[in-house]
């Protein structure tokens, strides 16, 4: 068409000639070619040639514009806008009359150039991707390219560079495009997105349609057998051997000396992360240390590349938070937030494809903050970053569903506290689709399930829906049956399961639960492939579980099942310690060989300072050896956990008070001796787990406050009445209520032996209170046990034989503590037992000359200093010279012979608040190491009281009516108590007896 003064060009043309994508690729490619002279100056005059082509190129967008319908013609108007302005600055009168009335009122009508052929290009690009023409596309990206150049550093800059990254996509699917100009396309647009500042309303748009392009792209492919290959299998689909496979692989190229540096930083990088993915599925601290070993050392280089510098802080920050989860520590949570905030800020790397990921990452931290101080802004800025994660990555990347996940669950923990149902239905609507069916057992299938019975959980609390409650517990219950998901995750799922079936009201569907928990796998959580330390950390993580069992079967009328679950879910570690150390009489009748290979496989488990893969080969082994001799006849019960059956008879020398702390109720199973071996009777306790707690807690502070010389004179008082009011208490409500229901004897004293759960271990129910003024300790001779278990597995081990017992006696004053003065005197006590001995004192008395000699006697008499962490009870430990005897060093030690232990150690009988139901403490670790007898101190005593004490129950020992450790105590203790100086219950009532 040619231009004619006066005339309104394109008023003439048909609908089909004005849109088609010939006539619209020669209209913009006509302005391209005068695109430097696209402004007022350049234009020129009217009837010049850039006018011309700008005046009739504006009719033209305006005749568009009426032929598209609305939703099609934005950049059309855009277009004919911007093309006017410079119509209006050459003759307004040359302008529609409409047009020319808005434009009379600004005085900044025209606009760049570069803005003008954005505008024209992106028209383009958008008609010739609908009517699939090729050529408008390929020209559009032309176009808008030159404006990309035009507009660096000015505020239009990130949008056209996105169009730009749209024109490109566009470009990749005509014939003649780069074979890169998809990828070209999306680095783009990711670029636009990080330099488009916070709040800009295009922001969203952007992502819209970044996340439209991404949906179509196909899935990154890796050669088979590489770490990337195995590493993406292994997310997808699991599999333990594939992570092994990748740590190898990366460790090998790495390590290569023919590495490049920039490579080997990378590669070192991916090892740190695949290091805590293997943690995660396993539990062992030592993959989790070596990631942030490796990951620290990358950072610590000074690597220059912004790439392999932003994946190690991110992979360095989930590494950390994987440890504050385990250990609980704030300076993991503190180095977590850095590292992942870090990976983030760099603009270096904002654009980059993995940006998505390590906002993934920092969001996972930010949701721990937010549990941990209840900061919504944290949670909030969580929900932001994996929103714009989920939409910046493509749905067929390996983790985008991992993305979408925990977008859920950030929304649903907002829900939970702001009580925002829209943000539930979000979460559940993200969730639906990632389920699958019900057969449907991958990875991400499993942990959107998981989630969503959370969701849904949420829904039933807040809204009273029962049928969501259900729905929750089909969800929890599927991921806890499932094999294919990790212990920990089936864990979880199976306590939730539980806790909904109990809000649903349906006791016996929370019996099944909480079996399944207990039985199944509570004992793989902490399996024997790991690490001592480990194994606590992945038990400290979950909240105490077996009291809770109980009571629910006593709810459900089965009072011999919670016994039995009591014994399935407290000490854990003890109970498999137990089992490397019992006699082996049955089997070794059996098959002597398979009792020489069982023991063998024992001490390979329970020898220090092995690799996680020696450990892993040994508890193969040690299971693949226990299901073989499972199938010889009479030994079908080999190693299994002990049934009512068998927990009976530990009442076979006298009654066992078992005492449940749980929140949902406390109660007591009496077990007492019948002529078939034992009966069980319940006793409900009008106490809850909260007053046992606080009570507790007064009775610690108060000891301590009265063990230090340095409490003025009106604390004393006040900390004195405390504890003796804490010792009435345990008296009338617990104590009391015991003896009242077991009526035991008055003439000798009996034997009881009591097996407190929780914080009532930390209570001496020896020395409560009960109604007429008499202490337990006058009616009864009490004895402590961790479990039944320990005390049968005590009871099966045969004592010396007269005449073979000897001493290893250790006195040592190490450490910051008060001098202890009374060494020579203790030890002058122990000389009462007969037999040979050996001392080690001072100097002599190191860890490793203390665990030589507690190899080679039955008997040890160590007087020094103990020390507890009630936080962290397996670094509760015996002070020595240079160095210190651990729980983890005892665990590591067989000790077949060993009778008697005698620690003369303040605390060393005292368990810890975490871990409370695995009964970790100093005197606990010599039974497990193969002690059956252990005296020991609940809190800290005088130390002139010890030579007394220990003079008087050694004794009692070499008397020759000798009546075993827990009398000897127990008579020992009766003289105390008429000693003017510590006839209190202060010093008498914290040494206690632990055994048979």
């Amino acid at each position: 068409m040619e231009y004619e003064e006066g005339a309104a060009p394109w008023s003439a043309e048909s609908r089909d000639e004005v849109l088609a994508g010939r006539t619209h690729c020669n209209v913009a490619m006509a302005l391209h070619e005068v695109r430097d002279r696209l402004t007022p100056e350049g234009v020129g005059p009217v009837g010049s040639e850039v006018f011309v082509r700008v005046y009739m190129a504006a009719y033209y967008y305006l005749a568009r514009y009426f032929h598209l319908p609305e939703a099609k013609r934005e950049w059309d108007r855009h277009a004919g806008w911007f093309l006017f302005g410079l119509v209006h600055a050459a003759d307004p009168r040359l302008v529609p009359e409409a047009i020319r009335e808005v434009l009379d009122q600004h005085t900044q009508a025209v606009v760049p150039a570069y803005e003008t052929v954005h505008a024209v290009g992106s028209a383009l690009l958008l008609s010739s991707e609908r009517d699939g023409f090729d050529e408008g596309v390929l020209a559009s990206a032309v176009l808008v390219a030159w404006a990309r150049e035009e507009a660096r550093g000015t505020p239009s800059e990130p949008s056209i560079t996105f169009t730009m990254g749209s024109a490109l996509v566009a470009a990749a699917r005509c014939k003649d495009a780069p074979p890169d100009s998809r990828e070209e396309g999306i680095r783009h647009m990711r670029e636009a997105l990080a330099a488009l500042p916070a709040g800009d309303p295009f922001h969203a748009l952007m992502l819209t349609e970044l996340r439209r392009t991404l949906a179509g792209q196909p899935p990154a492919t890796h050669p088979d057998g590489s770490p990337e290959a195995e590493i993406t299998t292994y997310i997808r689909d699991g599999g333990r051997e594939r992570l092994d496979r990748a740590v190898d692989l990366l460790r090998t190229i790495a390590d290569a000396p023919t590495t490049g540096e920039q490579e080997r930083s990378r590669r070192r990088a991916e090892l740190g992360q695949a290091l805590r993915i293997r943690f995660e599925l396993t539990g062992e601290l030592a993959d989790l240390d070596a990631s942030i070993a490796e990951l620290e050392a990358v950072l610590a280089a000074g690597i220059p590349d912004p790439e392999t510098r932003a994946s190690a802080s991110s992979f360095l920050g989930v590494a950390h938070l994987a440890r504050y989860i385990q250990l609980q520590e704030p300076p993991d949570l503190e180095a977590a937030t850095r590292a992942a905030g870090d990976a983030c800020d760099d603009p270096a790397t904002a654009a980059s494809p993995a940006h998505p990921q390590r906002l993934t990452n920092r969001a996972s931290v930010l949701t721990m903050r937010y549990r941990v101080t209840g900061d919504l802004a944290d949670i909030d800025r969580a929900v932001g970053d994996l929103a714009f994660a989920v939409q910046a990555t493509p749905p067929s990347q390996h983790d985008h569903p991992v993305m979408v996940i925990k977008l859920a669950v950030a929304l649903e923990e907002r829900a939970v506290r702001t009580g925002d149902v829209e943000s539930l239905d979000a979460a559940e609507k993200l969730l639906r689709p990632l389920v699958g069916t019900p057969t449907d057992t991958g990875r991400h299938q499993l942990l959107a399930r998981m989630e969503l019975g959370d969701v849904l959980f949420a829904r039933a609390r807040m809204t009273g829906d029962a049928t969501a409650l259900a729905a929750a517990i089909d969800q929890y219950e599927a991921i806890a049956r499932a094999s294919a998901q990790d212990i920990r995750s089936r864990l979880i799922c199976a306590r939730r399961w539980a806790t909904a079936a109990l809000e649903l009201g349906a006791l016996e569907v929370a019996r099944t639960a909480l079996g399944v928990a207990l039985a199944e796998l509570l004992p793989e959580l902490a399996g024997r492939a790991l690490g001592r330390e480990s194994q606590e950390a992945r038990l400290r993580e979950q909240p105490p579980l077996a009291t809770t069992v109980a009571t629910v079967s006593l709810m459900a009328g089965e009072t011999r099942e919670a016994l039995v679950r009591l014994e399935q879910g407290r000490g854990v570690l003890l109970a498999q310690a137990l089992q490397l150390r019992g006699r082996q009489d049955e089997l070794r009748a059996a098959s002597r060989p398979l009792a020489d290979r069982f023991e063998q496989v024992c001490d390979e488990l329970v020898a220090p300072h092995r690799s996680p893969e020696e450990r892993r080969k040994a508890a193969g082994d040690f299971d693949a050896l226990v299901e073989k001799i499972r199938a010889l006849p009479g030994t079908e019960d080999f190693q299994r956990p002990p049934t009512w059956e068998k927990l009976r008879k530990a009442a076979a020398h006298g009654p066992v008070a078992v005492i449940n702390v749980s929140p949902p109720g406390c109660f007591a199973l009496l077990l007492t001796p019948t002529a078939d071996g034992g009966a069980l009777d319940h006793l409900p306790l009008k106490v809850t787990a909260g007053d046992i707690a606080t009570h507790a807690e007064t009775f610690r502070t108060a000891v301590a406050a009265l063990a230090d010389p340095s409490t003025p004179g009106p604390e004393r008082y006040r900390h004195d009445v405390a504890m003796k009011a804490t010792l009435r208490w345990l008296g009338t409500h617990i104590a009391g209520p015991v003896l009242d229901r077991l009526r035991p004897g008055h003439q000798p004293p009996p034997r009881l032996w009591w097996c407190p759960t929780g914080v009532l271990s930390l209570l001496p129910l020896h020395a409560a209170v009960l109604e007429d003024g008499a202490y337990v300790h006058d009616r009864v001779v009490s004895s402590y046990v961790p479990t039944l278990g320990s005390l049968l597995h005590a009871r099966s081990r045969p004592a010396p034989e007269p005449g073979r017992a000897s001493l290893a006696a250790v006195a040592v004053d190490a450490g910051p503590y008060p001098r202890l003065h009374s060494l020579d005197a203790e030890l002058a006590a122990a000389s009462a037992l007969q037999g040979p001995r050996d001392t080690l004192r001072d100097t002599d008395a190191t860890p490793e000359a203390v665990r030589a000699a507690l190899r080679t006697h039955t008997h040890a008499h160590l007087a020094c200093h103990g020390v507890r962490d009630p936080d962290a009870p397996s670094r509760s430990r015996l002070l020595l010279h240079g160095g210190e005897l651990t729980l983890r060093e005892l665990a590591a030690e067989r000790l077949p012979d060993a009778e008697f232990a005698y620690l003369s150690a303040c605390h060393s009988a005292a368990t810890g608040e975490e871990l409370a139901d695995e009964v970790l403490s100093v005197a606990s670790a010599f039974q497990l190491c193969g002690y059956r007898h252990v005296i020991g101190s609940l809190w800290t005593v005088t130390d002139a009281m010890g030579p007394l004490l220990a003079g008087e129950v050694y004794r009692n020992l070499a008397a020759p009516d000798a009546p075993g450790p827990a009398h000897a105590l127990h008579r020992a203790v009766a003289a105390l108590r008429t000693h003017d100086d510590y006839n209190d219950p202060l010093f008498w009532a914290s040494v206690v007896h632990s055994g048979p």
